[in-house]
């Protein structure tokens, strides 16, 4: 059984395709563990009687030397047949070549095969999918958050990272294992900076990263991203010196005072070195008539006259330009949601939270999962077009958990705040893989691991109760994941397909007889005795195993006929 996911209506390739996409699904997962039982009883000369897809009456039989291969009238599933497994007496002439006669190790090799087969699978399908990769994120550092660890440390945006603590670094990726695997320690980082070799030292700060489905990982931080903020600007106030130098939200700024800028900590940079008077040069996007999707851009030049501010009380001097960052303008917010509730509206920009600044979205997001239960605090500024001015509005509002479709069609519980920007990052630099094989497979095998630690972990969180039985998941869900997958092409439908051979081969480990599992556990309870169970014995034990799958296959099946109805 899988956990549980479900999907939406069935994709435009409509019903006939789907039951392709299923079938193909199913058929390839239970050749694929079929196989590996095959393959281990041939290698260790064990006999093989059958090698069945699909069960009931063959519809196609063709006889090898010693082995029969045949298609069932029923393809939802498939066999191997190996002499001695079911118990059964052998041919004087076979008995060596019986399962039950050889020693324990084959036996387990034998068994474990299949599981091991539909390991081997998704390895295989991901070091096709990582193979296809050319260039990775390069070692470049996109953008500084201000006030962290690296900004403290005078890292730089656009800084190469050549190597940390002694190890020479090409990839992104390098950085960020290293820097999330050291929280608390001091890393020396040897940088390259217009040409010139820069060091510095930095300590990563420890943090949970929550995700909103609620996983939680603890790791360094020292507050670098791969990819750059875009200079994007926000003009909220019709009075601002950025207004009257006719800025308008959404302007990209590409030169401050004949500097050029490629992110927004750039552009914050320049205008505070200069208090009297800044030029800018921006892009501006016009709509192309009748292609709304389309925009032509044209460059534009802005005389920037930043006013002083002088407050009262604290005598304190603040430079006041207007210009806001455009990521932190909410584009969207979903009605019903706690946004909506405490009346956040697109145009709205969102400046603090719990009385820390926001300056950017992902900061935003990783604060509020930091606690799902909590109450925050959010401030916001919206203009008002009637009386010409910037207001500033203060709330407070709690996240909530909903079920949610993904990409794939899934239902996925999530941690929802209901706003969303819609400035996207800036690419990253990117360079030359080397070593494509070796990086193919490393990858590969990396992601098969994880995909193993998180099913197990499910499959753990069931069996305790942790997770409700309602999470499972049938025939009918794998049904509608194919169909989905399927419409989405080739990958998705091959990802997919990874996923669902790691289930199959955690399912198969479960000491429950008539799966893989239960010969081990059948093997242990026999090594315990220090004899072979009796033909009685292994008969009951074979129909408990077949009730237990039965009732999981019931509940499952119950859960997704539940599902259809909701």
């Amino acid at each position: 059984m899988l956990p549980r996911r479900e999907a939406r209506v069935l994709g435009p390739s409509g019903a006939p395709v789907s039951v392709l996409y299923f079938l193909l699904l199913v058929a390839v997962l239970v050749v694929i563990h079929e196989l590996g039982h095959f393959v281990a009883a041939k290698l260790l000369d064990v006999k093989v009687l059958r090698f069945s897809i699909g069960y009931g009456r063959p519809l196609v039989r063709v006889r090898g030397r010693e082995t029969e291969y045949q298609i069932g009238v029923f393809p939802l599933g498939g066999y191997v047949r190996i002499l001695g497994v079911e118990g059964d007496a052998p041919d004087p002439r076979d008995a060596r070549r019986s399962f039950a006669s050889r020693p324990l190790w084959q036996r387990l090799v034998i068994v474990f095969a299949g599981p091991a087969a539909n390991l081997i699978l998704p390895v295989v399908i991901y070091f096709v999918f990582f193979a296809g990769h050319s260039e990775l994120p390069a070692s470049v550092i996109g953008d500084v958050m201000e006030g962290d660890a690296a900004a403290r440390a005078g890292i730089e945006p656009g800084d190469s990272v050549i190597a940390i603590d002694g190890d020479g670094v090409r990839y992104w990726e390098d950085v960020e294992h290293k820097v999330q695997a050291s929280a608390g320690k001091e890393l020396h980082f040897k940088l390259e900076r217009n040409g010139k070799p820069v060091e510095h030292w930095v300590v990563p700060v420890e943090r949970t990263m929550r995700k909103r489905d609620g996983l939680a990982v603890t790791e360094g931080y020292i507050g670098i991203t791969r990819a750059p903020f875009v200079p994007v600007v926000g003009v909220l106030d019709d009075q601002s010196p950025a207004w009257l130098a006719k800025l308008r939200t959404g302007d990209v700024v590409i030169s401050v005072d004949g500097h050029p800028v490629s992110n927004w900590s750039d552009v914050t940079k320049r205008l505070a070195y200069s208090s009297a008077h800044s030029d800018l040069i921006y892009f501006r996007g016009t709509e192309v008539p009748g292609v709304p999707q389309i925009h032509l851009l044209h460059a534009a030049h802005a005389d920037l006259w930043p006013k002083t501010i002088t407050d009262d009380a604290t005598l304190k001097r603040t430079i006041y330009t207007g210009i806001e960052t455009a990521e932190m303008i909410v584009a969207h917010v979903d009605p019903g949601t706690p946004a909506d509730l405490i009346g956040l509206k697109p145009g709205d920009l969102i400046v603090s939270l719990d009385g820390a600044p926001m300056t950017h979205w992902m900061t935003l997001d990783q604060t509020l999962q930091s606690d799902a239960g909590r109450a925050w605090k959010l401030t916001w500024k919206r203009t008002d077009l009637v009386k010409h001015e910037v207001q500033t509005i203060t709330d407070t509002m709690t996240q909530v958990w909903r079920s949610q479709l993904d990409e794939y069609g899934h239902t996925v519980k999530r941690l929802v705040f209901g706003a969303r920007n819609d400035v996207e990052r800036g690419q990253p630099h990117m360079v030359p893989i080397e070593g494509r094989f070796s990086y193919a497979l490393t990858k590969a095998v990396d992601r098969t691991g994880e995909t193993v630690a998180i099913m197990a972990k499910g499959f753990l969180s069931v069996i305790r109760g942790d997770t409700p039985s309602a999470d499972l998941g049938g025939p009918l869900m794998m049904y509608k994941v194919a169909s989905v997958s399927g419409d989405r092409g080739w990958e998705s439908f091959l990802l997919l397909m990874a996923l669902i051979s790691v289930n199959l081969a955690l399912i198969n480990l479960l000491p429950i007889p008539m799966l893989d599992g239960g010969h081990v556990l059948v093997f242990a309870i026999e090594a315990m005795r220090r004899k072979p169970l009796s033909a009685r014995a292994r008969e009951r034990v074979q129909w408990g195993g077949i009730a237990v799958v039965v009732l999981i296959t019931l509940l499952a099946l119950r859960n997704d006929v539940l599902r259809i109805l909701e």
